[in-house]
């Protein structure tokens, strides 16, 4: 149809061309009969009408073509109408028989069917491929970029929150050892005044400040109003109530007070509640509670008399450099089994003169006098070689007692000089030794 009408417009064009080029030599030909270029115009209007001639050939070709393609299409839309009909006639039986199927719509012959739409080149396909890819890349891109900035954003949120906490709590915690350190300053203080206005017997200022600490369950405080108690300072002598606040402080690990409550029991000879006592100061490392039981197994107050603890109990303050027990440890090398039943160490006349020694360093005047009889006696057996006696030396330790204190010193010092001076022997029985 499109090819038949296209046919028609260019038979129009050629015959309006015809027309005017017919017309306008008819008019040339008329104006120049007389010219003496008469043939030539004959010969081109000649060429012309052939040109003419050939065209209208075409036109009734073209003619006769549409009229036969007019012939196919009406033939063709018959054909098409027939199919309908067939195509409509089936779809119904197929719908009588599943009943399931809707009518199918009628094909318009008319209207050209679509064509399926040409798919793309393998280069347009790399193309879209290849932009797809940068899209998305640039859509990754700029989501990480928006995560890292969100994961930024929050971290320093939460850098700022917690510097902010932590500079909140520092400032607490300033604020808070700086109170404590106050109330640590003001309680010293407080403990000083309540201790010096006692010592120096002004009893009612020490009452005040004393009880102050009391109220604020300071085991000092307690203690000195446990004294006031005791002995009557600044207010009624109540012996009861003192020795409740010596038990309250001794409990809470006061030393002093355990000591005070120890000492009492043995004045007493309440053994029992003295072994009781010294045994809180040892569990509080007291040496002095050490030493005190060391003497218990010792002597067997109130326990089984037993060398061995006594012996442990002595090391372990002597180490600690206490006096009284490092003479204890000298005594057991001096004496061994000859005083002691199952003794733990065995006789060392250079370990007991070492032991006395560290005791003496101290100002023991029981270690003195005791190093005054090794040089007086020597070695005293002979399995004990090179502790040789030397009486002039135990003269000068036996002085040293003496003037420290140690009045049976004088009883050595006297068997010492009466053998120097060739007045009688060494007399060795009545060497005094502590």
């Amino acid at each position: 149809m499109i090819r038949l009408k296209k046919t028609l417009v260019n038979i129009f064009f050629i015959l309006l061309s015809f027309c005017f080029i017919s017309c306008s030599n008819d008019e040339a030909i008329t104006q120049n009969v007389s010219d003496n270029a008469e043939l030539e115009y004959a010969k081109e209007n000649s060429q012309l009408k052939k040109e003419i001639n050939n065209l209208k050939e075409k036109s009734d070709s073209y003619s006769n073509e549409n009229v036969k393609l007019k012939k196919d299409l009406k033939e063709a839309v018959e054909n098409l109408k027939v199919a309908e009909n067939i195509i409509i006639e089936l779809s119904i039986n197929k719908l009588e028989k599943t009943n399931n199927t809707p009518p199918q719509l009628p094909v318009d012959a008319k209207k050209p069917l679509p064509l399926p739409p040409t798919p793309p080149s393998s280069n347009v396909i790399l193309k879209n491929t290849k932009l797809e890819a940068e899209e998305k890349a640039k859509a990754e891109a700029k989501a990480k970029t928006e995560l890292d900035a969100k994961i930024k954003a929050e971290a320093e949120a939460k850098a700022y929150k917690d510097a902010k906490i932590k500079s909140d709590s520092e400032a607490k915690a300033k604020l808070k050892a700086e109170a404590n350190a106050k109330a640590e300053l003001d309680l010293k203080n407080l403990e000083k005044e309540c201790g010096e206005s006692y010592k120096s017997n002004d009893y009612n200022n020490a009452l005040l400040k004393c009880a102050e600490l009391s109220n604020k369950n300071n085991i000092y405080g307690i203690r000195i109003m446990a004294q006031m108690y005791l002995n009557g300072h600044g207010i009624n002598q109540n012996i009861s109530k003192a020795n409740e606040l010596f038990i309250q402080t001794a409990e809470s690990g006061d030393i002093w007070s355990i000591n005070h409550l120890a000492d009492n029991a043995m004045k007493n000879k309440d053994y029992i509640n003295a072994h009781k006592w010294f045994s809180k100061g040892e569990e509080l490392d007291d040496i002095n509670s050490v030493y005190q039981l060391g003497l218990f197994y010792y002597n067997g107050l109130g326990v089984t008399q037993d060398f061995g603890i006594s012996y442990s109990k002595f090391i372990k303050s002597a180490e600690k450099n206490h006096a009284d027990s490092q003479f204890y440890i000298g005594k057991f090398h001096h004496f061994c089994n000859g005083s002691f039943v199952k003794s733990p160490v065995g006789k060392d006349y250079f370990k007991a003169l070492e032991w006395y020694t560290l005791s003496s360093n101290q100002t023991n005047n029981k270690a003195q006098n005791n190093i005054g009889v090794l040089y007086y006696v020597g070695d005293g057996n002979e399995t004990y070689k090179g502790f040789k006696p030397d009486v002039k030396k135990s003269l000068e330790w036996f002085k040293l007692a003496h003037d420290n204190g140690n009045l049976t010193s004088a009883t050595n010092i006297d068997l010492a000089q009466s053998y120097i001076y060739g007045r009688d022997d060494k007399r060795l029985s009545e060497l005094i030794i502590n």
